[in-house]
C-alpha cells in the first residue's frame, strides 16, 4: 500500500475531503461489472441501434483494454499513445496493427488528442465499451454484406448504449439486486473514513448516481462498519447526488434537496447545510460551507470529470483512485532483476556504438585507414545484443497486460494517461483504504526529479 504524490499537499490545511463514490468510495469486482456493462450493451446495440443478433455470440474479454487508451473513430482504430502523443502500440479492432500500416495512416509524427475522431478511455468504466468496439469493427471488416455503419458511427452507438445503461437503470438495478457479487466491502475503508473525522476534517460525497443507487451502495458497504445507531449521513457532511460531473465543477446548476429516504425532492435555493442534495454546483458549495479551496481535496477515479475539470474550474486539491495501480506496482516489483539486465546490456550497446562512433571519426574526420571487419564486429555484437533485449522486454512485458503492458507507461515514456495523472492530480493511489498506512495529518512531499543535465 502507498500514496504516490506529484505535489505538495499539506493534510494538515484540508479540512474537507470529498469523494466520488463509484470506483472511489465504493470499489466494484470491475471484471463481473464490465462483464455486466458488456451484455447490456450488447442487448441495447440491437434493440435500439438494429444492430445484428450476430453480435450476441461476442466474447467479454476483461484483459483486451486498460483505461488509457485511444479510439480513433475514424478509422476503427485502437491506439496507446505516449506523453508525446507518440503512438506505441495499436489494434485495428482486436487485429494488431503492423507498424508499417500505423506509419501509413499516422506518419511519424505526434496526432492531435483535440481532434474530434479521437476519444480517450479514461475510466475503468470504460473496458466493455473498448471490448464491443473492438469486435465490431472486425465484424465490419470481415462481412460487409452486413452493412454495419462506420466505424465513427459504431462508436458513438456504442457509446451511446453503455451511456443509456449507467443512466437508465439498466445495469444499477443489477447491481443493487446482487451487491455481494459486485460491490466490494470494505472494513478498511471506514476505518480511514472515522479516522478522518478523528482529526476533524469534514467529509463529502459527491457522485453522478442518483439517490436510490447512492443510499443502497453506502448502506451496504459503510453502514454496516460505523458505530451502532450510526448511518452513512452521520458520516458525511454533505451528499450530492446526480451531481453531472464535470459539469458540477465549470456551470452553476441549481440544487435540489433530498428530504427522505425515498428520495422525495425539493427546490433549495437557500444556504446550503449538512445534508443531502441533487445536482448544484461546486463553487456555491465551497462558499456556503466556508471552505477555501485549497482547503478542499478530493478523490475521484476519472482523470477528466473528477481531476482534470475540478483543478481547472475551482483549484480543489486532487487525487486519483487508479484500482490497477497494486498489480502494476507489483508486477515492476518482480520484473526488477529483468529492468537490471535490460540496462546492463543497453550500457554494453551505447559503448559499442560510440566505438563505432569512433572508428568512423577516424575515417572521416583524421583520414586514417580503418579496419572494416572490426566495425562489422562491433554490428554484430550489436545485433545479439539487441535479440537479447527483445527477449528481456517480452518477458517483462508479459508480467503486465498482454495485450498492452504497462498503464502508466507507452515503450520507455510515460503514457498520455500517465502524462495526465502527473499533471492534474496531487497525489494518487489505489483504493481509499491506502491512508490507513498514513497520518490524516501527513504532509506529502514529491520525490526530487532528476533532470536530463542532473542524471
Amino acid at each position: 500500500m502507498s500514496i504516490y504524490v506529484n505535489r505538495v499537499l499539506n493534510m494538515k490545511h484540508i479540512k474537507v475531503i470529498g469523494f466520488d463514490m463509484d470506483h472511489t468510495l465504493v470499489r466494484y469486482h470491475t471484471d463481473k461489472f464490465e462483464e455486466l456493462v458488456f451484455d447490456i450493451t450488447i442487448e441495447k446495440l440491437m434493440k435500439d441501434h438494429n444492430y445484428p443478433s450476430i453480435i450476441k455470440k461476442f466474447k467479454f474479454d476483461f484483459e483486451k483494454a486498460i483505461r488509457g487508451l485511444i479510439i480513433d473513430k475514424d478509422n476503427g482504430n485502437v491506439l496507446k499513445v505516449s506523453l508525446y502523443s507518440k503512438i506505441k502500440q495499436s489494434f485495428h479492432g482486436s487485429k494488431n496493427l503492423s507498424y508499417k500500416d500505423q506509419l501509413e495512416l499516422y506518419g511519424s509524427e505526434n496526432i492531435d488528442l483535440r481532434e474530434d475522431r479521437y476519444l480517450s478511455v479514461d475510466t475503468a468504466f470504460s473496458i466493455a465499451f473498448v471490448v464491443i468496439y473492438s469486435q465490431l469493427v472486425d465484424l465490419k471488416d470481415i462481412t460487409p454484406e452486413l452493412e454495419l455503419p462506420t466505424y465513427a458511427e459504431i462508436a458513438n452507438d456504442v457509446l451511446n448504449c453503455v451511456d443509456i445503461a449507467h443512466r437508465d437503470g439498466s445495469i444499477k438495478e443489477v447491481v443493487k439486486a446482487n451487491l455481494s457479487t459486485y460491490v466490494i466491502k470494505e472494513k478498511e475503508v471506514v476505518d480511514a473514513l472515522l479516522r478522518f473525522r478523528q482529526y476533524d476534517k469534514r467529509l463529502w460525497v459527491i457522485t453522478n448516481s442518483g439517490f436510490a443507487y447512492t443510499k443502497a451502495l453506502l448502506d451496504y458497504c459503510i453502514d454496516p462498519f460505523l458505530p451502532e445507531g450510526q448511518t452513512w449521513k452521520d458520516l458525511f457532511e454533505i451528499t450530492v447526488t446526480l451531481a453531472m460531473k464535470p459539469r458540477f465543477f465549470t456551470d452553476k446548476l441549481h440544487f435540489l434537496s433530498v428530504e427522505d429516504d425515498n428520495g422525495l425532492l425539493q427546490n433549495y435555493d437557500k444556504k446550503l447545510v449538512p445534508g443531502v442534495y441533487q445536482g448544484g454546483y461546486g463553487v456555491k458549495l465551497q462558499q456556503d460551507m466556508g471552505i477555501q479551496e485549497s482547503e478542499i481535496l478530493y478523490l475521484g477515479d476519472h482523470i477528466y470529470g473528477d481531476i482534470l475539470k475540478l483543478k481547472k474550474a475551482c483549484a480543489w486539491r486532487t487525487a486519483l483512485v487508479i484500482e490497477e495501480l497494486d498489480a502494476e506496482v507489483a508486477a515492476y516489483k518482480s520484473t526488477k532483476n529483468i529492468s537490471v539486465e535490460i540496462d546492463e546490456l543497453m550500457e554494453q550497446k551505447v559503448s559499442l556504438e560510440r566505438e563505432i562512433d569512433s572508428l568512423y571519426a577516424d575515417e572521416y574526420e583524421y583520414k586514417k585507414q580503418v579496419d572494416k571487419s572490426d566495425v562489422h564486429q562491433k554490428f554484430d555484437e550489436i545485433e545479439k545484443i539487441d535479440k537479447s533485449i527483445g527477449k528481456l522486454i517480452r518477458s517483462y512485458e508479459s508480467h503486465f497486460n498482454p495485450n498492452w503492458g504497462e498503464i502508466m507507461r507507452a515503450g520507455a515514456e510515460p503514457s498520455f494517461f500517465s502524462e495526465q495523472v502527473d499533471r492534474y492530480a496531487c497525489i494518487y493511489m489505489t483504493k481509499i483504504s491506502d491512508f490507513n498506512d498514513f497520518s490524516p495529518r501527513m504532509y506529502y512531499r514529491p520525490a526530487k526529479r532528476r533532470l536530463s543535465h542532473e542524471a
